[in-house]
């Protein structure tokens, strides 16, 4: 049985990939299998403080770890710097991902394009450590462009996309608004669903994964 490895990325910072994460890793838990949370790089927290891996685990009620974590709130290069570290490797982190066993649904930090040093970005981790991407799209005003660009971005570099989900970040949308957003993908990606405007649930998670799985089904 060959293991799932989805790579969750954004349209932008606040979106909704955590949700998404866990989202994801219960329609597989419900379709019998075990995945892990991994959050690839954890900013702006401090060591003893939960993060995003955590509470994505915790919704979906299974494991969850991360693979490096930085206290300032910036992206990982910048992050990086300011803790006086090295700045992070796409080959590196990939390597960390390929001694995990069994199914992953990594989240990403930001976009895509969100930067890891001087060279490489997320999309470059996410393609060294041979993902397939899920885009969670902020359905908010500029995330037509944005969810086009990511699609362009990961195309040039053969980074599949498995699907999009649709996230009500700010305020629940207007029907023809989301009718807009959703013929703007049509044809460039699948849609795999919508998820509300609310806090998150244990319940809301299980309610979103049972709509989600059929999209899932067909990765296993």
């Amino acid at each position: 049985m060959s293991a799932v490895r989805i790579f969750v990325t954004g349209t932008d910072t606040g979106v909704g990939k955590t949700r998404a994460t866990a989202t994801i890793a219960r329609a597989l838990v419900t379709l019998g299998r075990s995945p892990r949370v991994l959050k690839a790089v954890q900013t702006g927290l401090p060591p003893d403080v939960p993060g995003d891996a955590a509470e994505a685990g915790a919704l979906a009620g299974v494991e969850a770890s991360e693979l490096v974590r930085f206290p300032r709130p910036a992206d990982p290069y910048s992050a990086a710097l300011a803790a006086g570290a090295s700045p992070l490797g796409a080959g590196e982190l990939a390597r960390l991902v390929d001694g995990i066993a069994g199914d992953l649904v990594v989240e990403g930090a930001g976009g895509l394009l969100v930067p890891l040093n001087a060279d490489e970005t997320f999309a470059d981790f996410a393609t060294a450590a041979r993902l397939a991407a899920v885009l969670v799209v902020g359905l908010r005003l500029g995330c037509m462009n944005h969810a086009l660009l990511t699609l362009e971005a990961a195309a040039r570099r053969s980074l599949p996309v498995l699907g999009a989900i649709l996230v009500a970040c700010d305020a629940a949308p207007e029907a023809a608004y989301l009718a807009d957003v959703e013929r703007v993908l049509q044809g460039k990606t699948k849609i795999f669903g919508i998820l509300p405007h609310e806090s998150p649930s244990a319940s809301a998670i299980e309610r979103d994964a049972a709509a989600l799985r059929a999209h899932i089904a067909p990765l296993l």
